[in-house]
This record gives C-alpha cells, structure tokens and sequence, in this order.
C-alpha cells in the first residue's frame, strides 16, 4: 500500500511540475522559419536586407509584446554592414534581434549576403492588446533601394503574425524574384514533457502492474 502511495505521489508531484511549465510558457510561441534564398545569390537588386517589424495595434507604444528572433543561419551567405534601429529595435544579424512595441512602428533590417536558404528561429509574446486591433509581427526582404520585394501578401510581406491568445499566421511568397518561405511552430518544452511525463507513466504502470481504464 504505501509503494503504490508513494508511487502516486510521485506521479503528482511531476504532473504539477510539468504543468507550471506549460503555463509559464502559454504566453509565448516560437516559430522556424526557412526562407529559400537560392534566386537572391548574384541578383542585380541585391545587396538585400531582412526587415522585421513589430507594428503595435493600439497606437500607444504600450511595450506588451516583444519579438526575439536568433539562431541564423545564412548558407554559403552570411549578414554584413550594421543593423538599422526604429522603434524598440535592439541587436543584429549576427546574434540576437529583438523587437518590442515601445512605439507604434517598431523595425529591424540589415543587409546580408544571400546563401541559398536563411533560416532563424521566432519567439512572440502573445498578450492581447487592447482595442480591436492586435499587435502584429512582420517580415520581409528589401531590395538595394529599400523597397520590399513584392509577394503575394498585402504589404509585401513574407510572414505575418497577428499576436493574441490564438496567434494567426499568414505567409506570402514572391515571384521575382522566386523566394518562398516555410514556417513551422516549435512546440513548447512543456508540451514535449507531458509526452514524456505519458510515456513513464505507462512504463511505470507496467512495471507495477496497475492497469489504465480508459
């Protein structure tokens, strides 16, 4: 009785672990994004620059939401020159760029030589804003005239995200030059511990010889 109590707790004792990680990480989301840049290499229109915005949707600057994006990887290319601030812009290509919404336009871009994909991941703060319009996070990939390469979103843009409790995510891709993008959500520590949290619950339970009910 008290090994099978003791295993109990145990099993409780984790589940409450697993589950303050999980909601400490509710209010964030984290994307990899991979750009296929192959057309870009030896374009006339280069050198082009990768531009992110963090637009804040009340109009305050209310600073609720950040954008961190990191882990670059350029190909055969790499960044150059230095990295031009707006707003709550901080960082560049060669770390770690940040972007928080201290003003209504927040923008990052710095110039790079293009490889044959780029690729980085996106953490985004997820707080609702107030009003009907939500903060949004943006990229694109500017020409040598600072103009965005067109694509098929409104704005020109590659990847869009509109920040709340529900995130949508809408992605555009350009045909000339032809550069596309993929996005994927990285799922939360959290997440992947109660897969693992299952997955020895059922070893133990067979250990143990408990059976599940379902």
């Amino acid at each position: 009785m008290k090994r099978i109590l003791s295993f109990s707790l145990g099993l409780a004792l984790g589940a409450g672990v697993l589950f303050t990680e999980q909601t400490s990480g509710a209010s964030t989301i984290q994307y990899y994004v991979d750009i296929n840049t192959a057309a870009l290499v030896g374009n006339a229109s280069g050198p082009f620059s990768l531009d992110f915005q963090l637009n804040d949707g009340s109009g305050l600057g209310d600073a609720n939401n950040t954008a961190t994006i990191n882990n670059f990887l350029f190909g055969a290319g790499g960044s150059t020159g230095t990295a031009n601030l707006a707003g709550g812009a901080a960082g560049d290509l060669s770390s770690t760029v940040t972007l928080t919404d201290t003003t209504p336009f927040n923008e990052f871009y710095q110039t790079f030589n293009a490889g044959n994909t780029l690729t980085f991941n996106v953490t985004l703060t997820l707080t609702s804003d107030a009003g009907p319009t939500p903060d949004s996070f943006a990229i694109a990939i500017l020409d040598s005239n600072l103009y965005n390469l067109p694509t098929t979103r409104i704005g020109d843009s590659f990847l869009e995200v509109n920040l709340g409790p529900t995130p949508s995510v809408t992605t555009g891709f350009s045909t000339s030059p032809a550069v596309t993008v993929s996005v994927t959500a990285v799922p939360e520590p959290g997440s992947l511990a109660w897969v693992s949290m299952g997955l020895m619950i059922f070893g133990l339970c067979r250990r143990f010889g408990i059976k599940l009910r379902s």
